[in-house]
C-alpha cells in the first residue's frame, strides 16, 4: 500500500486518504545545517547523551539540548471550498540551521502556501519567506523575515548512519508542540517504491531515505531525527501507516549539500550524468540502457550495456542510488564508477555537468 505524507488536520487529499503519508500536519521539512553554521556550533550540542542509571542515555538531557532548535513551520492555504473562504491552517516542522535563524524543512510543509510562518519554543512566531525549495529533494530553506529569539543552530551529520543505532526524532505532531520519541535506525537506502509511491513525492526526485522505527506522525515533517551525540542524521518525512514503525527521513549528508548549494549558487544544481540506466535481476548493478551523445558518460567512455558496480566506492544496486550519489557529489566534481564491461572490469571517470532547470 501506498506511503503517508505527514499533513496538517484538514480535509484528506487522495494521498492522505492512501497508506503513506508525508509527516506533515501541513508540514514543513528538515535540511542539513551550512559549513558556516556548523562553525558557530558551541561543543555542548554534539556532546554524546550520558547513560542513565538503567544504562540506556539519557534522552532527557539530549531532548533538552536539542529541542529549543526545532520549530514549528505554520502556514496559511486556501480555502478549497470552504464557505466562510478562510485560509486552511497547516503545521509542519523545521529546524533552525544558521546563526541568522534560517530554518530547514522539507519542501511538501511549504508547498501551495500563501504564506508561512515561524513559531518558537517560546510561543514567539515570525513571518518567514522562502529562500529556495526542491521538489526533488523535498527541501525547504525558510528566513525569518524579522529576527526572532536566537536559537543555536543544529549540526548537519556528515556520516551515515548504522542500522541499530539509537535515534530520537523531535518535532510537532498535530500541533502538539513540543514532542520526542525514541527508536533506532531500521535502514538505509529506500526510495519512492519503497515509500509506495506516495503522490506528494515527486516520483523522479533523488530519494535514499533513512528509515526508522521511532514513532513519526502528521506534523513532523522536517523535524530532526538526531543521533545521540545530538547531531541530526536526518529530516523525518513520511510514514507508512500500512504497518507500524515504518518511518522515513532524508539523510543529513544530502541536506548538507542542499544548504552549501543554495548558500553558493540561490539553487542546488542537479548534476547530469547523460545515461539512462535499469536495474538487472542477476546481480547487484545497473545497466547503461542509453548513452547521450556528447554528454558526460560518452565523454568519460561508458557504453551502452555497461553494468555500473559502484559510484565514488559506494556498491550501486538501484537506479535511485546512482541519482542520489551523483547528485550528493554534485556538478564538475569527478566520478570514479566501477564498471563491468562484458568479462572485464574497468574504472571509468565521469564529470558530472548541471541538468537543464525545468520550466
Amino acid at each position: 500500500m501506498p506511503t503517508t505524507l505527514s499533513r496538517p488536520p484538514t480535509s484528506p487529499s487522495r494521498s492522505e486518504r492512501a497508506a503513506v503519508w508525508l509527516a506533515f500536519a501541513l508540514a514543513c521539512r528538515p535540511v542539513e545545517p551550512t559549513a558556516e553554521a556548523a562553525e558557530h556550533v558551541p561543543a555542548d550540542m554534539s556532546q554524546s547523551a550520558s547513560a542513565a542509571p538503567s544504562g540506556l542515555p539519557d534522552f532527557a538531557e539530549l531532548a533538552g539540548r536539542m529541542s529549543p532548535s526545532v520549530v514549528s513551520v505554520v502556514s496559511a492555504l486556501p480555502p478549497e471550498g470552504r464557505k466562510d473562504r478562510r485560509p486552511r491552517r497547516g503545521v509542519g516542522s523545521g529546524m533552525v540551521v544558521r546563526e541568522d535563524g534560517q530554518v530547514l524543512t522539507n519542501q511538501h510543509v511549504i508547498a501551495g502556501a500563501m504564506s508561512f510562518a515561524i513559531q518558537y519554543d517560546d510561543g514567539t512566531r515570525v513571518a518567514a519567506r522562502l529562500v529556495h525549495g526542491d521538489p526533488a529533494l523535498d527541501l525547504a530553506l525558510l528566513a525569518p523575515e524579522v529576527a526572532g529569539p536566537a536559537r543555536l543552530p543544529v549540526r548537519l551529520s556528515e556520516h551515515r548512519p548504522r542500522p541499530g543505532e539509537w535515534t530520537m526524532a523531535i518535532g510537532h505532531p498535530f500541533g502538539l508542540g513540543d514532542t520526542v520519541t525514541v527508536g533506532v535506525i531500521s535502514g538505509l537506502g529506500r526510495d519512492h517504491d519503497d515509500l509506495g509511491r506516495p503522490e506528494d513525492l515527486d516520483p523522479d526526485g533523488v530519494w535514499s531515505f533513512i528509515q526508522t522505527d521511532a514513532s513519526i506522525n502528521l506534523g513532523n515533517s522536517g523535524g530532526p531525527l538526531v543521533d545521540l551525540s545530538g547531531e541530526v542524521v536526518g529530516l523525518t518525512t513520511a510514514v507508512r501507516s500500512d504497518g507500524q514503525g515504518v518511518a522515513f527521513a532524508v539523510p543529513a549528508p544530502m541536506a548538507r549539500k542542499f544548504l552549501a548549494e543554495v548558500r553558493a549558487h540561490g539553487r542546488f544544481r542537479h548534476a547530469r550524468l547523460g545515461v539512462d540506466v535499469g536495474e538487472v535481476d542477476e546481480r547487484p548493478a545497473v545497466r547503461v540502457l542509453r548513452v547521450s551523445p556528447g554528454g558526460p558518460a560518452a565523454r568519460g567512455g561508458l557504453l551502452p550495456g555497461d553494468l555500473i558496480l559502484a559510484i565514488a566506492e559506494v556498491p550501486i544496486a538501484r537506479v535511485s542510488e546512482l541519482a542520489y550519489h551523483s547528485r550528493l557529489s554534485g556538478v564538475g566534481v569527478p566520478l570514479v564508477l566501477a564498471v563491468q564491461r562484458g568479462p572485464t572490469q574497468l574504472t571509468v571517470e565521469i564529470v558530472p555537468d548541471e541538468a537543464p532547470i525545468a520550466e
